[in-house]
């Protein structure tokens, strides 16, 4: 079986599959459930819980064990021998509007108030909608989110064009790479190639030099898998030790070919346009900053395929990780910053949840893309590949610390009780 072979069987529905569960019956609508919620980015303590509870709801005895490409399931129906089921899967990539709409199914569910048959028809809906927004929405998105982030790096007019053209070229590639699956394994290091090589072309035709590491990390933040890293440890800490330990190394398998390219990338860029000149960046004024906070989260609602009314919480989740983190660090340090950060972007993730009745994940994932240490270990990976050992060593205990605290941060938060009367919830 060749490569793009065994892609199309991993991503292949259960309904294709022979003799797979019908999806009237109880058992195909909670395989289908488990798949959709894995695919659109669910962590595995969450879809364990979610799973679990829909499965009571339907009388059915459930063990689950979730991991990044694989899902396996014993069920116990009543009066019945167990089955137990694998379920090939691959990584799934956030989905807000699928998210919320397939977590909507499942509460339904649970709360009886729909039944499985018509559980999965709407499912089966879910999964056959077409995206919110075109590739070329998608595409400028990347570019609002690079240029956004390189002011916040301090970057000045340059590096903030630079960025955007570099976001552009990584936009189209990667809708342009859904075609060529077999890119998808390659896709980081030959991001990071191209967008060190375009740094270096743009920088050779400007009359002012720019800081040709702050370009190539605004232009890659999307595709630095921070985010990853800190879901990979949240479930370690949940005991989630498979799949957080899984997700963790996938996390670093992706740093290292984001530097990897970004190393071969330097070396020709060197050799073709000479040495990378030092930039020493000025301090850039705080409202300019807060608008290109703006900028880049408005960027990342199409990214995150959340709708257009759902950009307010994403700007509420941003400004409270981003305050917290600016204004507390210089007190605190970056892991307790982070720390804060976290426990204020969980709060305000279950005050929305439960007044609101809105996916904690619309909070949590804009204001962790804000908190997650995902350039700081990039900085790290390079630093290594460069020989820089001490820098890399001590910029990578830097990543593991601010992750952790993202994580006790997170934890604290969903263990602390509101009091429901606040929130406009009847006792």
């Amino acid at each position: 079986m060749t490569q793009l072979e065994n892609l199309n069987f991993i991503n292949r529905s259960i309904d294709k599959i022979p003799n797979a569960p019908s999806r009237k019956d109880p058992v195909g609508f909670i395989l289908r459930l488990t798949k959709a919620l894995h695919t659109y980015g669910v962590p595995a303590y969450e879809l364990e819980q979610t799973i679990n509870a829909c499965a009571a709801a339907m009388d059915l005895g459930v063990q689950c064990l979730s991991t990044p490409t694989a899902i396996t399931m014993t069920l116990l129906p009543p009066n019945e021998p167990p089955e137990t089921y694998v379920i090939r899967v691959a990584p799934g990539e956030v989905n807000m509007e699928r998210l919320q709409k397939t977590t909507q199914v499942a509460q339904q569910v649970i709360a009886q108030e729909i039944s499985s048959i018509e559980g999965q028809k709407i499912l089966k809906k879910i999964d056959k909608s077409k995206p919110l927004y075109s590739p070329g929405i998608t595409v400028l998105a990347f570019a609002m989110v690079s240029a956004g982030i390189a002011r916040i790096f301090s970057g000045g007019a340059g590096e903030i064009v630079a960025a955007s053209i570099i976001g552009l070229v990584i936009g189209i590639m990667s809708t342009q790479s859904k075609k060529f699956r077999l890119l998808r394994f390659l896709f980081p290091a030959v991001s990071a190639f191209v967008a060190t090589i375009t740094a270096f072309l743009i920088n050779s035709f400007l009359t002012e030099p720019i800081s040709i590491f702050v370009v190539i990390i605004s232009g890659l933040i999307i595709l630095l898998p921070g985010l990853s890293l800190t879901i990979a440890m949240a479930e370690l800490a949940t005991e989630n030790l498979v799949s957080g330990t899984a997700r963790l190394f996938g996390s670093a398998i992706i740093f290292v070919q984001l530097a990897f390219g970004s190393a071969i990338g330097v070396e020709i860029g060197q050799h073709i346009f000479g040495s990378i000149p030092q930039i020493q960046m000025s301090a850039v004024s705080e409202l300019s900053i807060w608008i290109a906070v703006v900028v880049a989260v408005i960027g990342l609602v199409p990214l995150f395929e959340a709708r257009t009314k759902e950009a307010p919480w994403f700007l509420l989740a941003a400004i409270i990780a981003f305050a917290t983190v600016r204004y507390s660090t210089p007190f605190l340090g970056a892991s307790l910053g982070a720390f804060f950060g976290a426990i204020m972007v969980g709060l305000t993730a279950k005050v929305i949840s439960r007044r609101y009745n809105k996916p904690g994940a619309l909070i949590l994932m804009p204001g962790l893309i804000i908190l997650v240490p995902g350039s700081v270990g990039y900085k790290s990976i390079l630093s290594l590949i460069q020989n820089d050992i001490l820098t890399a060593l001590q910029t990578a205990f830097d990543v593991a610390l601010i992750a952790i605290s993202l994580v006790a941060g997170l934890l604290i938060a969903s263990l602390l009780q509101l009091p429901k009367k606040d929130l406009g919830v009847d006792d």
